[in-house]
């Protein structure tokens, strides 16, 4: 058998997967920690109908054989970089009556709605991927319904958070 090259196949999310083409970059990191450098080689036009998920497949080099035949290995992908990309906590993100996204950000003492394109979701935060230079305020709690050039105070990000427990209701009828 020839091992000089292995095959790594995942079954990811299908909104994973169609960020995905042949040719990305990826790594297959082995239990014993050694990163091995791959890229992807096939992103399944067709997905799995029981878990609804693609299959993915990431060649890699195995000169020394560290890669054994059947073993398992963690897989990290790389869609695209973005250079001093902007990132915003999801809160920030809203949705136009157009169908669009935007976001309410800070300029003179004022909310401005902004629209944006946005890019990678992960966990609780958004790309930017337009619309924002970054170093704007974004305002990333309560713009939701927040009307155009109204006026805002910015507060601080402590002051919204309370440590304080409610008084018990000492009223006996």
């Amino acid at each position: 058998m020839d091992t000089s090259s292995v095959i790594a196949k995942a079954h990811i999310p299908q909104d994973q997967a169609v960020q995905l083409k042949a040719g990305d970059r990826a790594t297959l990191m082995t239990p014993g920690g050694n990163d091995v450098a791959g890229k992807v080689t096939l992103v399944s036009p067709a997905l799995d109908p029981n878990s609804t998920t693609v299959e993915v497949w990431v060649e890699a080099p195995n000169p020394d054989g560290q890669l054994r035949p059947g073993a398992s290995v963690a897989l990290e992908m790389i869609a695209s970089t973005v250079d001093n990309a902007v990132v915003v906590p999801s809160t920030a993100v809203l949705k136009t009556a157009e169908g669009g996204t935007s976001v309410m950000i800070v300029q003179d003492g004022h909310a401005k709605q902004v629209e944006v394109e946005t890019g990678i979701r992960e966990g609780d935060r958004v790309q930017i991927t337009k619309g924002l230079s970054g170093g704007e305020t974004v305002i990333v709690r309560g713009a939701y319904g927040l009307p155009d050039k109204t006026k805002v105070k910015i507060a601080d990000a402590e002051a919204g958070k309370s440590n304080d427990k409610p008084a018990a209701d000492t009223n006996k009828d």
